[in-house]
C-alpha cells in the first residue's frame, strides 16, 4: 500500500486538562507519516508547557478569531496528501489513521468517516453513534451521522470544497460535509473509529443552543439551494428519516 502522508490539526484553547491524552493517541498511531500541528489559541492554563514538552509535533499559540479560524490556520500550515483534524479533548484508535488511508484507497473516495464511541470526561465509554452509507438526501434534511473525529478528507478535496465557514461556530462541520458532497465521493467505513468527550466546557454542551441556530440557518440555505418547493419538504424529511434508521437497522445486523 502507497502509505501518503497525513496531516491532523488540533484547535487547542484551555484544553490542558485533556491535551495530553490528545497528543498521546496520535503519538501512537501504527501508522508511519503523520504531522500533527496544534493551533492554540494563546492559552492561560498549562497548555503552553505541554506544547513544549511534547515531541513531533508543530504548534503555534497565538490570539484568534475561534475554532474555525484555527482550523483554516492549520490546514494551511499543512504539507499532507490527508487530512483531518482532532480537537484538542478527543481520542482516536491506534489504528485509526492506518485504517482511514486504507479506506480511501480501498473506496476511491475523497472523503471517509467512521463510527464514533461517546465517553464522559473521565474517559467512561456512554453510547455508540453509528455512521450509515453515505447519503445525501438524510444529511440534507438535519441528521449529521458524520461522526467529525472520524473524518479523513483529500486535499484536493479541501481545495475544491473551500475553506470551513466561521459564520457557522457550532455547526461549520456539518455545512462543510454538505458542501464537500457537491464536490467528491464520500463513503462509509466502519472500521475508523474515534472518540468524542462530552463534558460541560465541550461547544456542543455549553452552546446546544447556537449548535442548533447553526443548523437551522444551514438547512434553510441548503434548502433554498435545492429548489425543493417548501410543500414537498416535509416529506422527503419523512423519507430521509426514514431511509436513515432502516440503514442504520441494517447496518447493525450486518456488520
Amino acid at each position: 500500500m502507497v502509505m501518503p502522508k497525513v496531516s491532523i490539526v488540533t484547535p487547542s484553547f484551555n484544553q490542558a486538562r485533556y491535551l495530553p491524552l490528545t497528543l498521546q493517541c496520535i503519538r501512537e498511531q501504527d501508522y508511519p507519516g503523520i504531522e500533527h500541528i496544534v493551533v492554540d489559541g494563546g492559552s492561560t492554563d498549562g497548555t503552553l508547557d505541554i506544547l513544549r514538552g511534547a515531541a513531533g509535533i508543530r504548534w503555534v499559540s497565538e490570539r484568534d478569531r475561534g475554532q474555525v479560524d484555527a482550523l483554516n490556520k492549520g490546514f494551511k500550515m499543512c504539507t499532507g496528501e490527508i487530512l483531518a483534524w482532532l480537537n484538542s479533548d478527543d481520542t482516536i484508535d491506534r489504528n485509526t489513521v492506518s485504517a482511514a488511508v486504507s479506506a480511501l484507497q480501498r473506496t476511491g473516495a475523497d472523503l471517509v468517516y467512521g463510527n464514533l464511541e461517546i465517553v464522559d470526561e473521565h474517559g467512561k465509554f456512554l453510547r455508540m453513534s453509528y455512521g450509515v452509507p453515505f447519503d445525501f438526501r438524510i444529511l440534507l434534511c438535519g441528521i449529521n451521522y458524520i461522526g467529525q473525529q472520524t473524518v479523513f478528507f483529500r486535499r484536493e478535496l479541501l481545495e475544491r470544497a473551500g475553506p470551513l465557514r466561521e459564520e457557522f461556530d457550532n455547526a461549520f462541520d456539518y455545512e462543510l460535509w454538505l458542501r464537500m458532497a457537491q464536490h467528491g465521493k464520500l463513503a462509509y467505513a466502519p472500521e475508523v473509529r474515534a472518540q468524542i468527550r462530552v463534558h460541560p466546557a465541550a461547544k456542543s454542551v455549553a452552546r446546544a443552543d447556537v449548535s442548533r441556530a447553526n443548523g437551522e440557518s444551514i438547512r434553510a440555505e441548503y434548502w433554498g439551494r435545492s429548489g425543493l418547493p417548501s410543500v414537498l419538504r416535509m416529506p422527503l424529511l419523512s423519507s430521509a428519516t426514514n431511509i436513515y434508521y432502516r440503514a442504520k437497522r441494517k447496518w447493525l445486523i450486518q456488520g
